[in-house]
């Protein structure tokens, strides 16, 4: 592809000063109508805006690598927090709500119960956390070349994939101390891995929007996800939850569905709850759709104002 891009041989330039390692990084053709998009009052569409997003595809992706990079170079243990996060929740779980509480581990002991559901959620938190900063972590670069503005919260939600992975890894190797019951139910894995994506990203385009406008939320963003932890079926069970108000649930926290899904996957060893599933994966779409238009609505301004 051409290295010309909406704003000439500039932006080529800039993009490699700001990721010297991918300097073969590629931006649309001139053909490509994409400053069109943007041009006038009219604000874009959706499809367009993806669109947009896909020819710029080498951005995000340059964006999920420094992510990954710049997170565990300076990291003594590097990798190894993926491993340790989760490890020391589950502690705090056992001895709080395993050995006081008494909560039960569903037909499972409460260490395969809790970790099957912490490891899903610390890439629902640690996504949101990264994405809803991304814009203002990025402000520097945001000023001074054209890309378009979720770029860097696609990437940095991308970049906590590796995490999961490896949480899940835990998750399978831990099996014979924890007691999990693992079948052929794994094959539905990466379909909760995939709800599971949408979360973050439904989460983190209006409150990086919300963040550029509002520093304050930066700062609430973390109690906010810690009340969330507590919110989801993570340290108990959702059958906690009466029958008649599980709908809701679900529908008012996404979470719900795939997390639920995860630990009768990964614990217990019987297929997800396909209602709960199907009503979060419904409430994540909308909340996607809705919060990219609104984050497309007020991009104009995130240069000036960030």
């Amino acid at each position: 592809m051409s290295e010309k891009g909406p704003e000439g041989s500039t932006q080529s330039l800039l993009l490699r000063d700001h990721y010297p390692d991918r300097g073969q990084m590629t931006t649309p053709t001139p053909q490509t109508p994409v400053e069109s998009v943007f041009d006038g009052k009219k604000r874009p569409t959706l499809l367009a805006a993806w669109r947009e997003l896909v020819l710029y595809k080498e951005v995000v992706w340059s964006f999920a690598v420094r992510g990954v990079r710049v997170r565990y170079k300076q990291a003594a243990l590097g990798v190894g927090w993926a491993v340790l996060q989760p490890l020391a929740f589950l502690t705090i779980f056992i001895l709080f709500f395993g050995r006081v509480v008494k909560v039960s581990g569903g037909g499972t002991s409460y260490a395969a119960f809790a970790l099957s559901a912490l490891v899903p959620w610390q890439f629902i938190a640690s996504g949101i956390s990264f994405g809803a900063n991304a814009l203002v972590n990025d402000a520097d670069l945001l000023r001074k070349v054209y890309f378009p503005r979720e770029a860097p919260i696609f990437g940095a939600v991308l970049s906590v994939i590796p995490d999961l992975g490896i949480g899940l890894i835990l998750v399978l190797l831990a099996t014979p101390f924890t007691g999990a019951h693992l079948t052929w139910t794994l094959v539905f894995v990466p379909l909760l891995c995939l709800v599971l994506a949408i979360i973050p990203l439904a989460a983190s385009l209006p409150l990086g929007a919300m963040n550029v406008y509002y520093r304050d939320f930066r700062y609430l963003l973390p109690f906010a996800l810690q009340l969330g932890l507590f919110a989801s079926p993570v340290a108990y069970p959702v059958t906690r939850i009466s029958p008649n108000l599980r709908p809701w649930y679900a529908l008012i926290n996404p979470a719900v569905g795939p997390l639920e899904g995860f630990r009768r996957v990964l614990a217990v060893g019987t297929t997800p709850d396909w209602g709960l599933l199907g009503i979060s994966t419904a409430s994540a779409l909308v909340l996607l759709l809705v919060g990219y238009k609104w984050f497309k609505s007020l991009e104009r301004e995130f240069a000036d104002v960030v």
